[in-house]
């Protein structure tokens, strides 16, 4: 690495690499799945506190969030903590914001798993386990380049605060809790995985459900009802065009021919085989641009769905019902070339010695809320790739890893300043 200053080579040199990758071994083992977060906010608490860390633990109140413009959520939990780790001198909304989140999503059919996913492994240079990358592997590399800064005596003259959060899989309930809090900053990087890009642009999207009416009938006689499952076909042929249309030409800040999906995830319906269905339930995710207004964005949805039913004799009579329900995340886009990218980016051609990749990606995050919410200007970075996760076999290069710790290690100290 060039253009270190001494007391950057020394933060670097004050990693604690085994302490980070046994970190990362002993969080993923926390079975913390969504709405069971609060053993994995402890251990991180703990963490933070044995390092050194000032923390600031609280339970959240949910019903106060729900009244929030910002809320949503698929989980109903009973109990939740929030956890803030600082250092560094003066006021929050001069600071820096690093954020994590602890939940992680069902590990699925435990048989297609090489290894237990709660019992990480590695093996190739990779940390494998439920949450390894998406995204504990991630927060351990905030909190131990926030150890490095501790161990090599600097002092930030603004303070770096990092977010151990709850229900980020599910619409960011714990980051709107930090926010409601008053964790506000100058700056804010959301340690997801990108590979080590930096993420300026993040799509939003909503969930849905979509129910479609047909009419019963015995099925020897089927000529005598109206199958709701065939009905819905005519639905999903129009959410296809629908998706296509909105498509079209892609969008110059998120790379792919996709970058807003309609992703219908989930079909049930019927209620016994020799009977014309007469319901059927869609359920799915729309994708949401940059900058376009979630109400506007419903409007355009629902009114695919009305034109399709007045093709239709049955369903112009018998309309389907929509329903917005569950986790939501906000679209969000901060200025590549101002503030908290620029350091970012700057960090990691430092430690890398290479220009990191610019770019936008079409999932939501908690880095809409800190941006539409927090008034916190927010990239995402972090080790690993997205693909990786919510699957079996999730993983995490721990090359990957220690370069993004350096790197937010340096950030930390280039954005806050040092004494």
């Amino acid at each position: 690495m060039t253009n270190l200053t001494s007391l950057e080579r020394k933060v670097l040199d004050s990693i604690d690499c085994k302490g980070l990758l046994d970190g990362i071994f002993q969080l993923v083992a926390i079975e913390s799945v969504g709405g069971a977060e609060t053993p994995a906010q402890q251990w991180v608490a703990e963490l933070m506190e044995k390092i050194g860390l000032k923390v600031e633990c609280w339970d959240l109140d949910f019903d106060a969030l729900a009244e929030h413009p910002g809320h949503s959520t698929e989980i109903d939990r009973s109990h939740g903590v929030g956890v803030v780790g600082q250092i560094g001198k003066g006021s929050r909304e001069d600071g820096l914001i690093y954020n994590g989140h602890v939940d992680v999503v069902p590990a699925g059919h435990i048989e297609r798993w090489s290894s237990p996913p709660f019992e990480p492994r590695v093996r190739e240079g990779r940390i494998y386990g439920r949450g390894a990358v998406d995204m504990k592997a991630g927060l351990c590399s905030a909190i131990f380049a926030a150890k490095a800064i501790k161990d090599a005596g600097v002092i930030l003259t603004t303070p770096l605060m990092i977010e151990s959060v709850i229900g980020e899989e599910d619409g960011g309930i714990g980051t709107l809790a930090a926010i409601v809090r008053g964790y506000k900053a100058r700056g804010a990087l959301v340690m997801e995985p990108t590979g080590l890009a930096v993420v300026t642009t993040g799509a939003g999207c909503q969930n849905f459900r979509i129910r479609v009416a047909g009419k019963a009938a015995h099925g020897a006689l089927r000529g005598e009802g109206v199958s709701a499952i065939q009905k819905s076909f005519l639905i999903l042929s129009a959410l296809d065009s629908f998706e296509k249309k909105r498509n079209e030409g892609g969008d110059p800040s998120i790379p792919g021919d996709l970058p807003f999906p309609i992703c219908v995830g989930k079909i049930t319906g019927g209620e016994w085989a020799s009977s014309v269905s007469e319901g059927v339930l869609l359920e799915g995710r729309y994708g949401i641009r940059p900058g376009e207004e979630l109400m506007t964005a419903r409007e355009e949805f629902e009114d695919v769905l009305e034109r399709a039913a007045l093709d239709d004799g049955w369903l112009s009579i018998h309309k389907p019902e929509i329903e917005w329900w569950g986790g939501r995340f906000e679209a969000a886009s901060v200025d590549p070339n101002v503030g908290i990218a620029t350091t970012v980016i700057e960090s990691h051609k430092t430690v890398t010695e290479t220009e990191p990749m610019v770019t936008g990606v079409p999932y939501g995050s908690d880095m809409g809320l800190l941006v539409n919410h927090g008034g916190t200007p927010a990239v995402l970075y972090g080790p690993g790739n997205v693909r990786d996760a919510h699957r079996p076999d999730e993983f995490v290069p721990i090359e990957e890893v220690l370069i993004a710790t350096s790197t937010l290690a340096l950030n930390a100290m280039r954005f806050c300043g040092v004494e």
